[in-house]
């Protein structure tokens, strides 16, 4: 039998033994692999109440081999002083993790988001002599971002990039808007995240009640998910129609603020309601169950909540961003341009009286095969397998 590819995934977000939800579409990616390759993950994070300098956790996951490394930040040093401790504790903590893995013997680096990590995986690239593949999820680089900033960050970004044997972005939006601030490569293609089937299919008995729900996923940071815009619109629409609920679920930097100004509105707790984090096979239960769902993002990279529900068979409102205006049409949902409250508020007014009437199998048919982990794996391996 043919020896499986060894794949070693450096990534900058993972989930971890605080939130299972960051980088949980890069511990897709590596499940989907696990056919053809042998995954081996080290994931380091700072950790500002570590109750130790470091702390390791090894486990299995679904067949990848999971090192966590938690160290802690310091917070004691103001300005650049204390960035360059915790700079120091991270290179020492990522260093020590994949020196502790070496047997491993991978035959090619994987690193999921520039610029700090891609840096740590072309170190590890040019000492084994093996290729180095960068993935970019991150939307610093669209301009409703602007945090691509800093020459020096725009220095060794340009430096790992030219080093690096291919460059993956999740979309064309971010691939367009790396290119226009200067990021490219001979290989540089664009692979999806992976949607699991499994997780996210339609019910095969749809619930129906005479309030409709529209359901509302996000990380809850308000710059880039435009949460309180959306607020603002649940709060015009309910003083037109009050046979509906919206169910915000996740959590995020500003959780607790867009809680409260959902009361400072007169909304909270009768027409949306805070549901916290949830797992994914939550997430996917809650998504089938809904009427429809509601992305009102600013900027996306992607917009993977746009693809579950379309996999659970429930039509989209979302603004036109990621690959929203690639999917979403007069069959499955309705566009938004971002940041137009007014638009918002009609389409969510329009979606709430007609949502019933689409058809859940037309909606959900293609979407799995294209964003299977089948045949994302599959582009991940025919890239590997070209640079190698």
């Amino acid at each position: 039998m043919e020896r499986k590819m060894r794949v070693l995934f450096l990534p900058k977000w993972y989930p971890d033994r605080d939130d299972p939800m960051p980088g949980l579409f890069i511990r897709r990616q590596a499940e989907a692999l696990t056919p053809w390759c042998d995954v081996a993950v080290v994931y380091v994070r700072a950790e500002a109440d570590c109750p130790n300098a470091y702390e390791a956790e090894f486990s299995e996951e679904n067949e990848v081999r999971v090192l966590r490394v938690y160290y802690r930040a310091d917070d004691r040093k103001p300005g650049l002083a204390g960035k360059l401790v915790n700079f120091w504790k991270y290179y020492r903590a990522t260093r020590k993790a994949i020196h502790s893995i070496r047997q491993f013997s991978p035959d090619l680096v994987h690193a999921h988001i520039l610029t700090r990590i891609a840096w740590m995986g072309l170190r590890v690239s040019r000492r084994q002599h093996i290729p180095l593949v960068v993935s970019e999820h991150w939307s610093r680089y669209f301009p409703e971002n602007n945090t691509y900033s800093g020459w020096l960050r725009k220095w060794l970004t340009r430096c790992v990039v030219k080093r690096t044997s291919a460059l993956i972005a999740v979309s064309e939006p971010l691939r367009d808007a790396m290119i226009r601030c200067g990021i490219s490569n001979p290989r540089f293609r664009v692979v999806p995240n992976v949607v699991p089937g499994d997780i996210f299919r339609p019910k095969l008995t749809p619930e129906e009640n005479s309030v409709v729900t529209m359901v509302h996923i996000s990380c809850f940071e308000d710059r880039s998910k435009n949460i309180s815009g959306f607020l603002r619109s649940i709060k015009e629409l309910s003083a037109s129609r009050q046979d509906f609920r919206c169910l915000l679920v996740g959590e995020g930097p500003d959780f607790e603020a867009m809680r409260s100004y959902a009361g400072t509105l007169g909304i909270l707790d009768s027409f949306v309601f805070f549901e916290g984090i949830k797992t994914e096979y939550e997430i996917g239960d809650i998504l089938a169950s809904a009427d429809f769902s509601v992305l009102s993002s600013r900027y996306e990279t992607f917009g993977t909540v746009v693809i579950e529900s379309l996999a659970c068979g429930i039509p989209v409102v979302a603004t036109a961003v990621g690959v929203a205006p690639g999917l979403i049409g007069e069959m499955n949902g309705m566009l938004v341009p971002p940041g137009d409250e007014a638009a918002m508020t009609a389409a969510l007014d329009r979606m709430a009286g007609r949502c019933r009437s689409y058809d859940h199998r037309v909606i959900s048919s293609g979407v799995l095969e294209k964003y299977s982990r089948e045949t994302v794996g599959n582009e991940i391996l025919a890239i590997y397998r070209e640079v190698l």
